[in-house]
């Protein structure tokens, strides 16, 4: 569509030009263009149009010639107006007007300039500044990594001569792998080491390693030759005299020689045992806690055994009037003695649980439902937080994944947790509500313990997991310390917060296995 300007419409009214070219623009639905330079920003696409300031200057030129005296014939003016296309770009764009079918002459208005347009001389400076920093930094890096090279390998020697002199049971070593040598092994000197420089064939070091860890050697050894690791290890070694010792063996790729290694060893079979008492030490008193636990509930184990115990009492007593009546119900009496043996079985669980938690032993890992174990542990104090009027809600999320970990020793952290809670609640006349809720977060399975009891002291929340740190008159501060323990022992980790509306909320997070 194409405008000159209107002054009047159909029905009279008056518009300026500029105003109707608004209106048709606005109700168009093809694009519109125009004469006239002063319609662009009206919502018209553009046109050919005498360019105002041109024919300015080209007036004031034949003016200022005929101030000056010129005849009017020789003033040359020119045959016509000047005129050029110019576009309103944002309308070209509406339009969807092919930017190669714009003239390249035309004046583009409204058109804003790219980025390299407004910044051409600022982007060329700056990428030769940064293209000249990348050159001096690349240097840099190239000279600093020469000289760490050399650096640690003075590092390295420094330290091994350093470590030899420290210690006076500290031997150095050379293995040869490369080298196969036959016959029988040479006798074992102090650490099963000879002096660096008296490298020992390979297949010697294994023969006086103790056999169980001589996988475990051979790979470690593989490793750092190649891939130029440091070893670092501990194996056991067999003795000439049949004694086992500990070696923690450290060393490196002899530099110029792919095939040996140096290094230092260090009989560590003190430490070793040392860390195996106290591991057993850890046992024995985990082992105390839950029996401790146990003991707490007696009351309570008590009566769920009772329970079932005098249900089969009165079964029995039931049944035996019945075969002593001369009309016996024989559905009756099957019905009896179905119940006497739910009963028992319902026994046999409880002492089962109580038994597991009197068992000593190592821990075996398995696949576990948490939220079964939840329900388990539940069940087992179910009479006991009765009695506290504790009352328990749980929110166990559905098609939970399983963890591999210990039953037992995740039940008495379970225990730990619950039992806590239901002290804290202990002055709270109001409703005490005790909570258990379950989530998985990608590879991590959460549980959470939450109380509405007093909950715990800001300045304390550092200390809850500490040994021997309790605010009990007689506890022994080692329950969260154990249950700490325990975590760490299956990879996870506990923390405890307060709840904003009171209370506390203690949080176990254990990677997930194999899913539910």
């Amino acid at each position: 569509m194409f405008t000159p300007g209107y002054f009047r419409d159909a029905a009279d009214r008056v518009f300026a030009p500029r105003e109707s070219a608004v209106l048709m623009a606005a109700a168009s639905g093809a694009p519109i263009y125009s004469p006239f330079s002063t319609f662009i920003g009206t919502g018209i696409v553009g046109g050919r149009m005498p360019t105002y300031i041109e024919m300015g200057r080209q007036a004031a030129k034949a003016v200022n010639a005929l101030l000056d005296g010129t005849a009017p014939a020789a003033v040359g003016l020119p045959t016509r107006i000047p005129a050029e296309v110019q576009i309103d770009w944002r309308q070209a764009r509406r339009w969807g007007v092919d930017p190669n079918n714009i003239p390249s002459g035309a004046i583009l208005h409204f058109k804003e300039p790219s980025f390299w347009e407004a910044h051409r001389d600022a982007v060329i400076i700056t990428a030769a500044v940064l293209l000249l920093q990348a050159g001096l930094i690349t240097a840099l890096l190239i000279e600093r990594q020469s000289r760490r090279r050399t650096a640690m390998a003075l590092e390295a020697s420094q330290k091994q001569m350093n470590l030899a002199a420290r210690a006076a049971r500290l031997s150095t070593w050379a293995w040869d792998v490369g080298r196969i040598e036959n016959g029988a092994a040479e006798s074992l000197r102090q650490h099963a080491a000879p002096q660096n420089d008296q490298p020992m064939a390979f297949e010697h070091v294994l023969e006086t390693t103790y056999p169980a860890d001589r996988a475990d050697l051979e790979r470690a050894v593989g490793k750092a030759l190649a891939t130029g690791e440091e070893l670092d290890i501990e194996y056991r070694v067999l003795r000439p005299d049949g004694d086992v010792r500990w070696v923690a063996a450290r060393g490196r790729v002899e530099k110029g020689n792919a095939s040996r290694l140096l290094g230092v060893a260090l009989d560590v079979t003190e430490r070793k045992v040392a860390n195996l008492q106290a591991a057993q030490d850890r046992a024995a008193l985990r082992h105390m806690t839950r029996v401790s636990i146990a003991g707490q509930l007696s009351a309570a184990i008590a009566h769920q055994i009772n329970q079932p115990l005098a249900a089969i009492l009165g079964n029995a007593e039931a049944a035996q009037k019945m075969l002593a009546s001369k009309m016996v119900d024989l559905a009756d009496l099957r019905e009896i003695c179905d119940d006497i043996v739910t009963e028992e079985h319902r026994a046999a669980e409880v002492i089962r649980r109580l038994s597991a938690l009197y068992k000593r032993g190592d821990m075996k890992v398995a696949p576990l439902d948490l939220n079964e174990l939840i329900r388990e542990t539940l069940e087992l104090l179910r009479t006991e937080l009765l009695i506290r009027h504790v009352a328990p809600l749980t929110d166990l999320a559905p098609a939970l994944p399983v963890v591999d970990g210990g039953h037992v020793q995740l039940q008495q952290v379970l225990l730990n947790l619950i039992l806590n809670a239901a002290d804290a609640m202990n002055g709270n006349v109001e409703e005490r509500k005790l909570t258990i809720r379950t989530e998985a977060t990608g590879a991590v399975v959460r549980f959470y313990v939450v109380d509405n009891g007093c909950g715990i002291a800001a300045d304390d929340l550092k200390n809850v997991f500490d040994a021997f740190w309790t605010t009990k008159a007689a506890g022994m501060g080692m329950g969260l310390a154990i249950c700490k323990s325990i975590i760490a022992a299956h990879h996870g980790s506990i923390t405890a917060t307060n709840n904003v509306e009171g209370g506390a909320a203690f949080c176990v997070s254990l990677p997930s296995g194999k899913p539910a």
